[in-house]
C-alpha cells in the first residue's frame, strides 16, 4: 500500500489508440475489467482513467500493462495501439498520454482543448480551429504564451471557456470526475443457426464455456462471487423457452466447477426432457451476485495468502458442489455451534442454503481443537478397574492421560438437566488386540461416575 498525504491524487489513462468510437457494449464491458485493479475509474472517447492511489494493491507500469493486454486479447482487441500516462490530475493524465510532455506550460497551444474537455477531445471542430487560429494570430505557440495576458483579458473574451481551462490546468485534482458504475444486471447472449443442430448437453456445453468464462471475468473484476444464474434456452420453433436454474448455496468463484456442475445439471435434465427442436440461442443470466469475501489468489502476497486462498476456494466449491449434486437442499445439512453449556448440546442443524461458512484456515483449524470430532449424543458409561477402563466387558488399558477441561452448570442454567459438574480428560487406551485410541471422557463430580463422551 502506498504511504502518501491522503490529498495527492495518481491518475493512470489508457488511450486505445483509435478514433473510430468502440462499441458501448465491448467498451463497457473493457471499461468494467478494469475495476479489478481499481473501483475508481473513469470513461472518456476510447480512454479509460483510473486513480490508483487509494488501491490496496502495488501495481507498476509494467505489470500492468502486460495485465492490460491480456484484458485486450479477451475482447479481440489490439493492446499493441494503446499509450499509457500518468498524472496527478485526471486532465495531466489525458496530456502526457497523448503529448508525451511532462512540462504542461510547454505543451503546443492545441493542448488548450484537451484541459477543457479531457475526457472527450479528440479533435477539432470549426470553432475550435477559429480559437487556435486567434491564438497563433497573436503569436502563441504553447500554453505558457496564455498566461501572459492577464486572466481577466481571456475571461472577457472567451468567458467560461477559458474559466475551464484554467480550473483544469490548476485545479484538475479536486474535479469530482464521474465514475463508472457497471450495469446491473449481467448476461451473456449468443446465438447460431438451427443448421448447428445443438440439442444435446455437450454440444450446448460447447457453446456456453465462451460465456460461462466471460462471466466469471466480470463477476472477478467486480469483486462479485455468483448466488444464484439462469440459463435460458430458445429453440428453434416457437415454443416456450427452456429455463435452467442454478442456486448455490455458497457464492461460487470457480469458472471450472460452475461448468462441472453446469454440465451435470444440463444432462439430467436433457435425459428428463428431450428436446423436441435445435436450440438457436442461449442467453446466461446473473440473478443473484454477492460480494466476494477472500481475495483471489492470484493476488497473493505471500506463500501462506495463497495456500489460505486456494484452500479456502476448494473448502467451499466442495460444499457447494456436494448440496447441488443432491439436488433437494432442504435435506442437506451443516452443523453449526450454539451456546450452550453441554458439549453433546452446543451444535445446531442448519439448512444448507441458510448456512453461513467461514472457509478460512482459522474456521478449518478448529477440527484439531481440543474437543473431539466423533462425539456421541448420549454419552457411554465406563467403569475404572486398576488400570484398566471397562466399556461393554471389554478391557482397554490406560496408557496416558491429561485433564482438559471443567464444565460446570446450575439448574437455572441448563433447566432440563437440573445442574451438572463434570471433569473432561484425554485418555489413551489401548485394547486388548493391540489397537490404539484417543477418547474423551468425563467425570460427573455429582454422581462420582465416568462416561465416555467421544472419541478423537
Amino acid at each position: 500500500m502506498r504511504i502518501q498525504e491522503e490529498s495527492v491524487q495518481e491518475w493512470w489513462c489508457i488511450d486505445l489508440g483509435q478514433s473510430e468510437l468502440f462499441e458501448k457494449e465491448v467498451f463497457d464491458r473493457l471499461t468494467e475489467s478494469f475495476y479489478r485493479f481499481t473501483p475508481d475509474v473513469v470513461q472518456g472517447r476510447n480512454r479509460i482513467f483510473l486513480e490508483m492511489s487509494r488501491t490496496k494493491h502495488l501495481f507498476n507500469l509494467n505489470g500492468f500493462m502486460r495485465r492490460a493486454e491480456a484484458l485486450a486479447r479477451r475482447e479481440e482487441l489490439d493492446a499493441s495501439l494503446w499509450r499509457f500516462g500518468i498524472a496527478d490530475t485526471l486532465p495531466k493524465a489525458w496530456i502526457q498520454t497523448r503529448w508525451r510532455a511532462r512540462e504542461a506550460r510547454l505543451l503546443p497551444v492545441e493542448a488548450y482543448f484537451d484541459f477543457i474537455d479531457p475526457l472527450q477531445h479528440f479533435e477539432l471542430n470549426r470553432s475550435m480551429r477559429e480559437r487556435l487560429s486567434v491564438f497563433q494570430s497573436l503569436g502563441m505557440k504553447n500554453l505558457e504564451y496564455l498566461f501572459t495576458v492577464p486572466k481577466t483579458a481571456w475571461l472577457v473574451r472567451f468567458g467560461e471557456e477559458f474559466d475551464s481551462f484554467l480550473e483544469s490546468f490548476e485545479f484538475g485534482a479536486r474535479f469530482p470526475w464521474n465514475r463508472f458504475v457497471p450495469s446491473v444486471g449481467l448476461q451473456e447472449k449468443t446465438r447460431w443457426n438451427a443448421e448447428e443442430y445443438v440439442i444435446d448437453a455437450e454440444s450446448l456445453i460447447f457453446r456456453l464455456k465462451p460465456m460461462l468464462d466471460r462471466m466469471c471475468e466480470r463477476l472477478y473484476s467486480l469483486r462479485r462471487a455468483l448466488k444464484k444464474v439462469e440459463i435460458i434456452l430458445k429453440l428453434d420453433r416457437p415454443v416456450p423457452d427452456r429455463r435452467i436454474e442454478l442456486n448455490f448455496a455458497f457464492p461460487q468463484t470457480s469458472r471450472s466447477l460452475l461448468l462441472k456442475l453446469l454440465r451435470e445439471r444440463l444432462g439430467r435434465e436433457m435425459d428428463r426432457n428431450p428436446l423436441s427442436d435445435p436450440i438457436v440461442e442461449a442467453e446466461i443470466q446473473v440473478k443473484e451476485a454477492v460480494k466476494r469475501d477472500h481475495e483471489n489468489t492470484r493476488f497473493a502476497f505471500s506463500e501462506r495468502d495463497e495456500i489460505e486462498g486456494g484452500q479456502s476456494e476448494r473448502w467451499v466449491e466442495l460444499l457447494s458442489y456436494l448440496g447441488l449434486k443432491l439436488e433437494s437442499q432442504g435435506q442437506v445439512f451443516q452443523a453449526e455451534t450454539t451456546e450452550h453449556l453441554l458439549p453433546e448440546k452446543s451444535w445446531k442443524k442448519v439448512l444448507l442454503s441458510d448456512a453461513k461458512v467461514d472457509a478460512s484456515l482459522d474456521s478449518i483449524s478448529h477440527l484439531y481443537a481440543k474437543r473431539p470430532i466423533q462425539l456421541f449424543s448420549e454419552p457411554i458409561p465406563i467403569f475404572r478397574v486398576g488400570p484398566y477402563l471397562k466399556q461393554n466387558q471389554e478391557l482397554f488399558r490406560i496408557c496416558e492421560f491429561s485433564q482438559e477441561e471443567h464444565l460446570e452448570g446450575y439448574a437455572w442454567d441448563v433447566e432440563e438437566t437440573q445442574g451438572f459438574d463434570r471433569t473432561y480428560y484425554r485418555v489413551k487406551v489401548k485394547s486388548q488386540e493391540g489397537h490404539l485410541q484417543d477418547w474423551w471422557i468425563y467425570k460427573d463430580e455429582l454422581l462420582g461416575k465416568l462416561k465416555l463422551h467421544g472419541v478423537y
